[in-house]
């Protein structure tokens, strides 16, 4: 402020002498041009060096800032449902659905019934993409390798995939049983009902597993080991009957 006044009166006092000792216009207009520039930076200068952050001070009350414990927050919730009785009632719910899943798991997609027999075949030989090694690190198969698991491996079973819920499907089946150790796997129905009522076990081609590797789209089918090949042989059963 002192040296924005000091530079003020500066002015005025060069204004006064260059009035009176007639100094060109021009060059009393540049040095009055001068002494404003000077005097706003002076100003700013000022504003700028005074310029401080304070402190106000704490007005109200602070809290910390906390986030609730997830667990927490689940078994609090649970002790609510299990007041309520809705956890007993969810158990039991989970409960049916797991024993619906088990008893009658989702059918296989696209399988349907054979309308035509047809004999077709599943080589199971894969290369080896990279070299195999055991856990000493030696390698046991090096890449490129060809391997076919029927070379050492037996199919003990013949395999025979069909529909539960086709009663001509079922029959059929059970009459082959009875000729034939062959191991029954379901594409649709519950095999825990119709292990008991065959007294023999029956599987279920989860999620079509078998059925998309082997490349079935029909049933029944049955699948028997010939030479180092899986034959693989769709039966319609009107063309049988």
């Amino acid at each position: 402020m002192v040296v924005r006044t000091v530079f003020s009166i500066q002015c005025s006092v060069f204004k006064s002498s260059a009035e009176a000792f007639k100094f060109p216009r021009l060059l009393v207009a540049t040095l009055k041009q001068i002494c404003f520039f000077v005097v706003f930076l002076s100003t700013e200068y000022w504003t700028l060096n005074t310029a401080q952050a304070k402190d106000f001070g704490t007005h109200g009350v602070i809290y910390p800032i906390e986030e609730e414990d997830p667990i927490q927050l689940i078994q609090q919730k649970l002790i609510v449902m299990e007041e309520r009785g809705e956890l007993e009632r969810h158990n039991k719910e989970l409960q049916k659905k797991t024993a619906a899943a088990v008893e009658r798991p989702q059918p296989v997609t696209g399988i349907t019934r054979a309308t035509e027999s047809r004999v077709f075949y599943f080589d199971p030989t894969y290369v080896v993409q990279e070299d195999l090694k055991d856990h000493r690190g030696r390698i046991i198969a090096k890449k490129g390798t060809k391997i076919n698991p029927l070379e050492t491996v037996n199919l003990s079973q013949n395999l025979v995939f069909f529909d539960g819920d086709d009663v001509q499907q079922r029959e059929y089946v059970q009459q082959e049983l009875k000729v034939e150790n062959i191991k029954s796997v379901l594409v649709k129905g519950a095999p825990l009902a119709l292990s008991e009522e065959w007294q023999v076990p029956v599987y279920f081609d989860q999620g079509g597993l078998l059925t998309k590797k082997l490349g079935i789209h029909h049933v029944p089918a049955f699948v028997s080991k010939e030479n180092l090949r899986l034959r693989i042989e769709e039966i319609n059963l009107g063309e049988k009957k």
